[in-house]
């Protein structure tokens, strides 16, 4: 009697692990479906993360939560969700593997076709954060734009080329002069989008950054500026706070000789953190000047109430707020 109990479970493992054995088996070979269909497209292996099986009304799929490529691996982009992708192996009709990490590529494509005029008008000290929304087709910028411009005049439905995201530029504002030329600037490369036939459908931030928030000494806090600037009282009036601010900040100038490279705190940046958090976490209330930027078209089409802006002048560039003194 007690044999055949033992028999019994002994069955009913052997059944269970059979099952499981299945299960893995299939993950397994997903995610090797997924590697190789990454490997043919990119030309490099990936860091596949929560491969799990889904299932719709009619779809059946493996996603992969993360994926990025091995070359990342110690790298900043390692941990930042602006360069990860996602995979997918879909079961309807035999295995066959997909992702999104395409989109990665287009943004980065966008952020160095910007990037090039940027750097002339505000020098080295900025960072794009561009993201392209919407299906795509191509991983290159300019291409996607063409493509998706010939759809709209084409096509019922077509996928206009809209861009958000956010760019983050680093410098000083101390006077009215200092003020106006980032007006000026920032009115340049609105142009510039107009002429390349990219300001069509956007929502983007601009913001100017106090730049010695890149200075080691204000990252580290060797000089107490972090905790100074988080002892300023909370409600106190605006001209006080920035007095304040202005005290504790201007300690930095003696240390500019050391800080004529910000390249590498620059690269330190967490864009999806900048995007998802705002920018605070790491100026800690030492923005400058921000403007929101939307483009007629896509005020039109998002059916906004707010009045329609076409940036046919410097004067037609009015920040949403100052904070400088």
């Amino acid at each position: 009697m007690e044999s055949e109990e033992k028999r019994k479970w002994l069955f009913i493992l052997g059944i269970i692990i059979l099952i499981l054995s299945i299960i893995f088996t299939k993950d397994y070979r997903a995610e090797r479906v997924l590697q190789k269909h990454l490997k043919a497209r990119y030309g490099e292996e990936f860091v596949i993360f929560g491969m799990g099986k889904r299932a719709g009304n009619v779809r059946r799929w493996y996603e992969a939560a993360v994926i990025y490529p091995k070359s990342y691996i110690g790298t900043r982009k390692e941990n930042d969700s602006y360069y990860w992708g996602k995979g997918f192996v879909e079961l309807n009709n035999g295995m066959k593997g997909g992702d999104t990490y395409g989109k990665v590529l287009l943004n980065e494509s966008a952020n160095e076709f910007y990037g090039k005029k940027l750097k002339e008008l505000f020098g080295e000290n900025y960072l794009a954060v561009i993201d392209v929304k919407g299906p795509y087709s191509h991983i290159d910028f300019e291409e996607e734009m063409e493509s998706r411009r010939k759809s709209l005049e084409t096509e019922i439905g077509g996928i206009p080329p809209e861009i958000s995201g956010g760019i983050y530029i680093f410098g000083r504002v101390e006077n009215d002069e200092d003020r106006e030329w980032y007006r000026k600037q920032i009115y340049e490369f609105i142009q510039f989008m107009k002429e390349t036939g990219t300001f069509e459908y956007v929502d983007l931030d601009i913001l100017v950054i106090d730049e010695r928030i890149l200075f080691n000494e204000f990252q580290n806090n060797s000089i107490g500026t972090l905790t100074k600037l988080a002892e300023i009282p909370e409600n106190i009036p605006e001209e006080e706070f920035l007095k304040k601010r202005k005290n504790i900040m201007n300690e930095l100038n003696i240390y500019f000789k050391n800080n004529k490279e910000y390249k590498e705190n620059l690269e330190k940046i967490n864009k999806n953190k900048l995007r998802e958090e705002g920018a605070a976490i790491y100026t800690k209330g030492n923005n400058l000047l921000y403007l929101k930027v939307y483009s007629p078209k896509y005020i039109k089409i998002q059916g906004y109430k707010k009045v329609i802006n076409d940036y046919n002048t410097s004067n037609e560039i009015k920040f949403n707020w100052e904070r400088w003194s």
